[in-house]
């Protein structure tokens, strides 16, 4: 084998491992807030009895699907400017809203 495709492979695993992160990271906020903002910002009637349940679980589901979401970018910084972009719709959509 030579020099190029061992040192290929160890820079494609820690890409990998940089998306995993990222995506666990700052996947967690980013499920926190749409999952406010499905739950809280009007989406639903004003009595829900189980509001907070459908919070709860959309949370754990949103947090899931964001390693996923995470892998699909071609590069270490487009996976990065993804999720910080998201994360700032979401919190500055979470400040407006009531």
């Amino acid at each position: 084998m030579s020099r190029g495709g061992s040192g290929k492979a160890a820079a494609d695993s820690r890409h990998l491992l940089f998306k995993g992160f990222t995506g666990f990271l700052l996947g967690f906020p980013l499920a926190l807030w749409l999952s406010w903002l499905l739950t809280y910002g009007g989406l639903l009637p004003a009595y829900v009895p189980v509001r907070d349940q459908i919070a709860m679980w959309l949370a754990v589901l949103l947090w899931c699907i964001a390693p996923c979401v995470a892998f699909l970018a071609q590069s270490r910084q487009q996976c990065l400017g993804m999720f910080l972009a998201a994360n700032a719709a979401a919190f500055a959509a979470w400040k407006v809203l009531p």
